[in-house]
Formats: structure tokens, C-alpha cells, sequence
């Protein structure tokens, strides 16, 4: 039942975000075209893929209390994000996130085609994992500790900034030799290797697990039911050993909620803590959307959202911005 909602759910997104994706399309060529000052509606949704630009307008909000009004709407998502996977787990990289679902969509893929997807040895998928937390502690020092409150709002109010969104879409619609490389690299990669982006690579998962470590809610085993048969281990795909565990806390876990649904005696479920009320896993996606899109109606009905930047400036700013380098 779980594995089909989620399904839906990452399709759902998906489909939403390639629409928003043409519209922002169609936004910026409107400018780039030179085709006066009243372009297509800017989808604010897009500023989800600037997650840098985020981390550093969370540095100026906690330390100036200034939220940022040139991606807003980036901000809020990121809090929803964190905020959910402090509660709820890391169910984001599983439920929501679109690369967490092109990645689980190529290894199955592959899984289909050669009858299976390899497994590092161990001591090799530990050292392929340091990667992902090294780029987190570079973004996090620089963000974080390096850069002062008015240095992040300098930079949040900067030309570049402004339109780094711009800059993304034609960095993703015109890549370079390399770039179409390395994309090729990691698509190969993520057929044969289950979640090989998300496991080995990815800074925003990394500090989502470490976020998650202290959600209170957890998968649990219950070893009076457990038949120690394996099939929740078989069946995660993020190589944890869940019969091995009465509470999976593994950085790794994202809630995709496979284990329980492998396991044939209801011997896992979904609590905050051992002894408490379990949290009905069909309730799961309704608590985690709940969340999540809640914060980012707040942000709506605070006026968080749409940017402050005029049609004007972005007439002014779109058709040059190969000019500006952060």
C-alpha cells in the first residue's frame, strides 16, 4: 500500500516541477528576447533549487532577523525541509525530492534489466560516503561560521544572486562537455548502484540524516513478533540492517517505509519512542505533506514568498547576468 502512495507522490512532484520548469522557461527567454516588461508569471516555486543561496539567507535570518526577500520562497522551503526531517524523519529524500526519485527510478531500472543492482564492499561504501559530509562541513563553515550576518545579506542582495535562478536553467539547458560527463557518469552509476547520487554525493541529504538522527520518530522492530526472516533488510535499499535493530536511527534511513512493507508478521512500525502509540504508517505521507506544504502556505499568508525584485531589474539584469560571478 505505501511503496504505491509514494510512487504517486514523487510522480506527482515530478510533474509539477517540469511544469514549473517550463514556465520559469518561458519567463527568462521572455527577457532574454528583449520583449518589454510584461513577461509570463515568474514561478516563485523554482528558488527550491537554490539551496546554497537558502543556507546562506538562513545564516542572515538568524543572526540580522531579516527574512530574505530576494528568493523567499527558497527560505521557506528550506525550513519546510528541515523542519520535517526533524520531526518526521528524512522522509523528504524518499517522498518529495525529484532526484531521489529519478535515482530510485534508475536503479530499479537497472534491477529490471540485469536481474540485480551490485553492492560495494563494505569498507568501500563507507569511504564513498565521506565525500557527501565533506562538501556539507565546506558549505556550512562558509555559510555559517566564516560569513557574518550583513556578509549574507550582502550577498543575498548582490546582482549574481538575483539571478542565480536564471543562471541555473541555462547552465542546465546549455551544459558544457563536462557537465553532460559527469551527468552521464552518475546516471550510468545510479543504474547499477542503488541511490548512488543520494548515498555518496549528495551535501543536502547528509545534513538532512544528521538532522533526522534526533527525530523522535523512528522505524521499530519488535522482537517478540520479528521471525528474524531478513526480508526488511532485503528489502531497504539503503543497506541497513533493520532485523539487526529494535530502533533503526541509521543516517541513512529516508522513511521510504520498505522494510515494513516486506515484513509478513507486522513486526515493524513507525513510533517516536518504544513504548509509545504507533503512528499508523498510511498516516506517514499524510503527516509529512501536512507539514511540509502547511509552512509553505504560512510563508504565503506572511507575505514570505514572491520576490522583491521588479519586472524592471529583471529586464535589466537577465540579459546580461553572464557578467556577474559570485
Amino acid at each position: 500500500m505505501k511503496r504505491p502512495i509514494r510512487n504517486r507522490v514523487q510522480i506527482a512532484i515530478i510533474i509539477f516541477l517540469l511544469y514549473i520548469g517550463w514556465r520559469f522557461y518561458l519567463f527568462v527567454t521572455y527577457f532574454q528576447r528583449g520583449m518589454g516588461l510584461s513577461p509570463p508569471p515568474r514561478p516563485a516555486s523554482v528558488e527550491a533549487f537554490l539551496p546554497i543561496s537558502a543556507l546562506i539567507a538562513f545564516r542572515a535570518w538568524i543572526s540580522t532577523g531579516v527574512f530574505d526577500r530576494i528568493h523567499p520562497a527558497g527560505l521557506a522551503i528550506f525550513l519546510a525541509i528541515i523542519i520535517t526531517s526533524l520531526l518526521l524523519k528524512r522522509g523528504f529524500c524518499s517522498w518529495l525530492c525529484p532526484i531521489g526519485a529519478a535515482s530510485e527510478g534508475l536503479w530499479k531500472t537497472g534491477k529490471r534489466v540485469f536481474g540485480q543492482n551490485f553492492l560495494l564492499p563494505r569498507p568501500v561504501d563507507l569511504l564513498l560516503m565521506l565525500p557527501k559530509y565533506l562538501i556539507l562541513a565546506f558549505f556550512l563553515k562558509v555559510a555559517l561560521i566564516d560569513m557574518t550576518g550583513p556578509a549574507a545579506l550582502g550577498f543575498l542582495n548582490g546582482p549574481y544572486n538575483k539571478i542565480v535562478d536564471a543562471r541555473m536553467l541555462v547552465f542546465w539547458i546549455k551544459p558544457g562537455v563536462l557537465t553532460i560527463e559527469v551527468t552521464l557518469l552518475l546516471i550510468a552509476a545510479s543504474i547499477f548502484v542503488q541511490n548512488f547520487w543520494c548515498r555518496y554525493l549528495c551535501p543536502y541529504g547528509a545534513l538532512l540524516g544528521l538532522l533526522s538522527h534526533i527525530s523522535p520518530l523512528k522505524v521499530s522492530r519488535d522482537p517478540d513478533v520479528c521471525i528474524n526472516c531478513g526480508a526488511c533488510t532485503r528489502a531497504c535499499p539503503n543497506r541497513i540492517d533493520v532485523d539487526r535493530t529494535t530502533r533503526v536511527s541509521a543516517l541513512e534511513c529516508t522513511s521510504c517505509l520498505m522494510c515494513i512493507d516486506a515484513c509478513p508478521v507486522d513486526a515493524l512500525s513507525l513510533r517516536s519512542n518504544p513504548g509509545n502509540r504507533v503512528l499508523e504508517t498510511r498516516l506517514y505521507p499524510a503527516a509529512l505533506l501536512g507539514l511540509f506544504f502547511l509552512i509553505i502556505i504560512v510563508a504565503k499568508a506572511t507575505g514570505h514568498w514572491h520576490t522583491s525584485i521588479t519586472t524592471e531589474e529583471y529586464a535589466r539584469l537577465i540579459p546580461i547576468m553572464h557578467m556577474f560571478s559570485h
